[in-house]
This record gives C-alpha cells, structure tokens and sequence, in this order.
C-alpha cells in the first residue's frame, strides 16, 4: 500500500512505528499501485509508460533485482510548485545474468544520461555482484539522497520488483485505460512496451 502524502506533499518516513519493518520507507509496492496512484496527468502517465518500457527492456537483458522510485514524482509536485514532474528518480539493485558484456552501443537504460531522454527515467544502478562493503556504501548514499527533498524534508520511497511480469502487464493494461484520456498522446509508448523485446546486450551495471 502506498502511503497518503503527509502534510508536506510528500510520502512519509514510516507509517507508524519506525522499528518494524513493513511501517517504513521504502514502502513495498506493485506496479499496478503506482500506475493508480500517481498515473493523474498526461505528463505521470507519459513516465509511467516509459519506465514500465525500461523495465520491460531490462527484463529482456536478463537483469534481475529491485528498484526504489522517488524524486518529485513521488511528491505532490504539482501543489507544491505548480508543475508537472519532468521524470521519475529510480535506483536499481540488479545481479546481471552470466556473461553479461560491455558492446557497443550500451542499452539506454545502463545509464542516466541515455535512459532518461529514452524513458523519462533518471536511472542509477547498483550491481549486487559486488563486495557487501560496495552495496552497502552505495545504499547508504541513495537512502540518504532519495530520503530528503531539495529543502531537507525528511520522506519516503516505494520499492517495486523488477521481475514481476504478470504486475507490469496489469500495470500497462491500467495505464492504456488512462492514456484515453490523453488523445491518445501516451498510447504508442505503452502500446511498444507490450511485445517481448529482443535482449540487448550491455555493459554490466
């Protein structure tokens, strides 16, 4: 379940008691839950559809893992600051199948400045292949960013599967119901993150 915004238009910290688990951030939650709560305007769905395309393209490379979603999308922006949001900030925690390579061109999605004109998505990753000292280093880092606001607000983050297949595709069939609303704006970017993509081939997060 995803939290209601607190009185600062953003996701809480925790929920309740901040010492078990299930009460706090990053709140674990299904696809076709994000796709409901924030898919509210053209724009959200619009980056909906393209991170559900990259999770789609990063499946098909048989990448594995979970990823965390926060930055202003997460937030009730559009209060805030009279805006819609320009992406979604997400960080993955993948293990790359065997023999996972570097080939030239990379997939947009390996990195953040390729994935977010590609996907609307500000995409960081983090190998879980590494040393435990590396990954837990790296979470440190991106609880502590994605666990504040440019003004030091203190807020939550969702968690969501990367492999949850039959979730994306109840989520994609939500968002094309939504994207009608659109004038058929968002359509074709949902409509082209249906077919089984063929793997690409990448450099190993």
């Amino acid at each position: 379940m995803i939290p209601a915004f607190d009185h600062n238009g953003v996701l809480p910290p925790h929920i309740g008691d901040p010492r078990v688990p299930q009460d706090m951030s990053p709140y674990p939650v299904t696809m076709l839950e994000v796709v409901q709560r924030f898919g509210t305007s053209a724009e959200r769905r619009a980056i909906l559809a393209g991170l559900l395309l990259m999770r789609r393209d990063m499946r098909a490379a048989g990448i594995e893992g979970f990823q965390w979603l926060d930055g202003s999308f997460c937030q009730d922006i559009e209060a805030q600051e009279s805006r819609a949001p320009g992406d979604i900030d997400v960080v993955s925690y993948v293990r790359p199948p065997a023999g996972f390579a570097p080939t030239n061109p990379l997939p947009a999605w390996l990195k953040s400045d390729t994935a977010k004109p590609a996907y609307h998505v500000d995409h960081y990753l983090v190998n879980l292949n590494q040393r435990g000292e590396v990954i837990v280093e790296s979470a440190r880092y991106w609880s502590g960013l994605f666990s504040h606001t440019r003004l030091q607000v203190w807020k939550g983050m969702l968690r969501v599967e990367l492999n949850a297949t039959d979730d994306d595709q109840d989520a994609l069939d939500e968002l094309t119901e939504l994207s009608k609303n659109d004038g058929g704006a968002g359509i074709p970017v949902v409509a082209a993150a249906r077919p089984a993509a063929t793997a690409q081939a990448g450099g190993a997060p």
